[in-house]
């Protein structure tokens, strides 16, 4: 028996056909997107260590040794008025909370994200120093954070005796001695509640930006 063609069936398939081929295509384009998405999370996500700026342990030991030497100076305030020092240098470097607080870590070495360095002349040592010592240099609130790109390190007979990491945009630093002026400006004085305001204020801000400047650190773009 002669088998008629069917018009209709033909056209189905023909819809069919094109509706796969369609689906096909846009399952492609998804996938490429999900690797193009997947690419850009990771290079998102890549570390501050892979910084090819970021300075050798050898070069950080080897400029320590040759850098120039100053005097502590009774007139720059509690603690560094007794603090005995012959070197202090400032550094640039991508710091965390959890991971990099500070330039060295407990075990006595550079973290790996410390991208520049510069040694203190007596001059700037001194005004640092005294602004870091003033009441007014306190006393503003802080962020919960703490992603420090300054940091301060005094040396004598090229070991470190403190260091002093600053984050700017959680507005407070942390030093290995305690820096009393830090903890004057109270909140509930005197009350279970009691706490310090430890944020820098304006001033103080406007000094760490000041020398930052001088020295073509990061900070040197923030604005107060």
């Amino acid at each position: 028996m002669k088998q008629l063609s069917n018009p209709f069936l033909n056209l189905a398939i023909t819809f069919w056909a094109v509706l796969f081929f369609v689906s096909c295509q846009k399952k492609s384009e998804n996938s490429n997107n999900v690797s193009i998405e997947k690419k850009t999370i990771l290079q998102k996500k890549s570390s501050p260590i892979d910084n090819p700026k970021n300075l050798k342990e050898e070069v950080l030991l080897n400029y320590i040794d040759k850098a120039t030497t100053i005097k502590p100076n009774s007139k720059n305030g509690v603690p560094f008025d007794k603090l005995d020092y012959d070197k202090v240098i400032a550094y640039d470097f991508d710091g965390s909370e959890e991971t990099y607080p500070k330039v060295i870590d407990k075990h006595g070495k550079f973290v790996p994200v410390v991208l520049a360095q510069k040694v203190l002349s007596q001059i700037q040592a001194d005004k640092i120093l005294s602004t870091l010592t003033k009441k007014s240099t306190y006393g503003e609130g802080t962020a919960a954070c703490f992603k420090p790109h300054f940091a301060i390190i005094f040396y004598k007979q090229n070991k470190a005796v403190n260091q002093i990491s600053i984050c700017l945009d959680c507005n407070y630093l942390i030093s290995d001695i305690d820096i009393p002026a830090e903890t004057y400006s109270k909140v509930n004085k005197g009350t279970p509640e009691e706490y310090s305001l430890i944020g820098f204020t304006k001033s103080g801000k406007a000094a760490i930006i000041s020398l930052s400047k001088e020295l073509g650190f990061y900070y040197q773009q923030k604005n107060q």
